[in-house]
């Protein structure tokens, strides 16, 4: 109880969303203002007993400054104004001390005045070195006049001895402080350095990803569009392999993307409000796109949310992902992989879903031990269960394995606030998209499509793939374009890439909803892209795109996206 009611104490007044090293001062400044107040409770229990009336009314003074000065001038907001008064009120306690010669007291107040420049330098760094150093020219010239009866006098020799030690420690002090000033320039700059460093890893994997997801959707996009009978055995064979060593080169990518880009990100830039079904759709068209079919995979949600949730969207995707992953190795028939969505707990306000990978195996003994391994500390470097397991641990939350009878099952739990100010769809229950609510159906042959897209081979390989579904398709090269086509002519749907000269696709997307505002005309903008790092899909809702599809992708994968806006 006692050591609760000093913590509450020296955390008075301290916002701990501050810098550490501004906590860890302002903790300090807290720490010397209870010594200060016990000294004086003690000093003014003293004088009253001895009777000195004087020395209990100073000190009372004193002990009111030093009450008034904690309560009403915290070191929160004002630190440097509360590190000096804390300081100044030390002088006049030294002073009084001084002035006072009471015996015991007075020798233990000099005590601590012989470590007051140290204590000095420590709440107030470099600047407070001045007032220790007043007090003490101010000590020499008191201690040299003899009509003050009731101060201290000392003779020549313990005053050369004092006051020469005083001023060593005085010295000292600032040393210290000076170096510690030094080392904290270095620190600063070390993690200033640190930082540049990732953001240019960062930026590194962001553009290594996009070349990679650009070339591979190409390749992949090409791969769909040759189906001609005319091919021979041996070059339908080669086609085939092509196929096959295209999607595991995606599952890489994908995998590398969804694995890496959490780590180097930070979570709370990617806190949002989601729709978990959307989540859950996308998870598994990276799934797809990585070569899984939809048969091996089933989800059935059992929980009963009915709006959005708050929470990071990108490592949802990132666990679902690696999990299968990893699960999937081990699976030894053709029963997919089920993943049950429950809720453990719930409130008005809060919710903590559990999400469930059950896998047919022979193998569950291996699955199991393998996680197990991994919860006592064992890496498995590159595994996809590996990397699950360290974004659970940087999320608080970890990941569990039990055998069954057919095979075996992980788990893990995440807590959620839900977000009431958004509802989510009648058939939230599924991993469907969702239709903008009272827009007519419109062929997907008869739309009138815009493509946004910069690149002349990626314009070319999207109206191939399309050519035979969609009558018309025009193409804008930047945002700009984009944006001017959009004012003269109405369209049906857009597909907007993301990373553009002249004009980003964020940037146009925003333009144009500044348009509809305006109206109640609302065009359907999915966005095309390869930015696909933690944090990009939201960027992109954000800006205004209505969906999000991120390379390499499936000429099915978009004309079903397609079809899902334009019905």
């Amino acid at each position: 109880m006692f050591l609760r009611f000093l913590q509450k104490i020296v955390s008075f007044g301290v916002d701990e969303t501050m810098e550490q090293a501004t906590v860890n001062r302002a903790k300090r400044i807290n720490y010397y203002y209870l010594i200060l107040i016990t000294m004086l409770t003690l000093s003014i229990l003293y004088s009253y007993l001895t009777g000195i009336s004087s020395l209990d009314l100073i000190n009372g003074i004193v002990l009111a400054l030093t009450l008034a000065a904690f309560i009403f001038i915290p070191v929160g907001r004002r630190s440097n104004l509360s590190s000096l008064l804390v300081l100044v009120l030390t002088t006049l306690i030294i002073l009084n001390a001084y002035l006072f010669n009471l015996g015991v007291a007075s020798v233990l107040v000099l005590a601590f005045y012989l470590v007051f420049p140290l204590v000095a330098v420590s709440v107030n760094g470099k600047h407070g070195i001045y007032i220790p150093i007043v007090l003490g020219l101010t000590t020499v010239v008191l201690n040299s006049i003899p009509q003050l009866e009731t101060a201290i006098h000392l003779d020549l020799y313990n005053a050369l001895l004092f006051f020469t030690t005083y001023a060593l420690v005085v010295a000292v002090s600032i040393y210290v402080e000076r170096t510690n000033r030094e080392l904290l320039a270095k620190l600063k700059e070390s993690r200033t350095q640190v930082e540049n460093e990732m953001l240019e890893k960062d930026e590194f994997i962001s553009r290594l990803s996009h070349k990679l997801r650009t070339s591979l959707s190409n390749i992949a996009l090409i791969n769909s569009l040759v189906h001609d009978e005319r091919l021979s055995y041996e070059q339908q064979e080669l086609m085939e392999t092509l196929k096959a060593s295209t999607n595991l080169l995606i599952k890489d990518v994908n995998n590398i993307v969804e694995i890496a880009s959490p780590g180097m990100v930070d979570y709370k830039r990617s806190i949002t409000s989601f729709d978990l079904s959307s989540v859950l759709e996308e998870s598994i068209s990276i799934l797809k796109s990585g070569g899984s079919l939809v048969e091996d995979i089933s989800i059935s949600r059992l929980d009963k949310l009915k709006t959005y949730i708050i929470g990071d969207p990108g490592l949802i995707r990132s666990l679902i992902v690696n999990i299968f992953y990893g699960v999937n190795d081990y699976r030894t028939d053709t029963e997919p992989v089920q993943i049950h969505i429950k809720s453990l707990k719930e409130s008005p306000s809060h919710v903590r879903l559990e999400f469930a990978f059950k896998v047919s195996t022979i193998n569950g003994v291996a699955l199991v031990d393998h996680v197990r391994s991994l919860q006592q500390g064992n890496s498995h470097s590159g595994s996809n269960l590996t990397n699950a397991f360290t974004l659970l641990l940087e999320s608080e939350s970890t990941l569990s394995a039990v055998t069954e009878s057919q095979g075996a099952s992980l788990s893990f739990f995440q807590d959620f606030t839900k977000d009431p100010t958004k509802e989510t769809a009648p058939d939230a229950g599924t991993i469907q998209g969702t239709t903008p609510p009272g827009k007519p159906g419109i062929a997907l042959k008869d739309a009138k499509i815009l493509l946004v897209e910069d690149n002349a081979i990626n314009q070319k390989i999207v109206l191939l793939s399309l050519n035979k579904l969609v009558n018309r398709i025009d193409v804008a090269s930047n945002g700009k374009q984009a944006l001017e086509m959009f004012g003269s002519k109405q369209y049906d749907l857009i597909l907007m890439d993301i990373m553009m000269p002249i004009m980003d696709g964020i940037v146009a997307t925003q333009k144009i909803r500044e348009i509809e505002s305006t109206g109640d005309r609302h065009v359907p903008i999915v966005a095309v892209t390869a930015n696909a790092l933690a944090g990009d899909r939201e960027n992109c809702l954000a800006a205004g795109v209505d969906d999000y599809i991120a390379k390499p992708f499936t000429t099915e994968m978009l004309i079903r996206k397609m079809r899902n806006w334009l019905a």
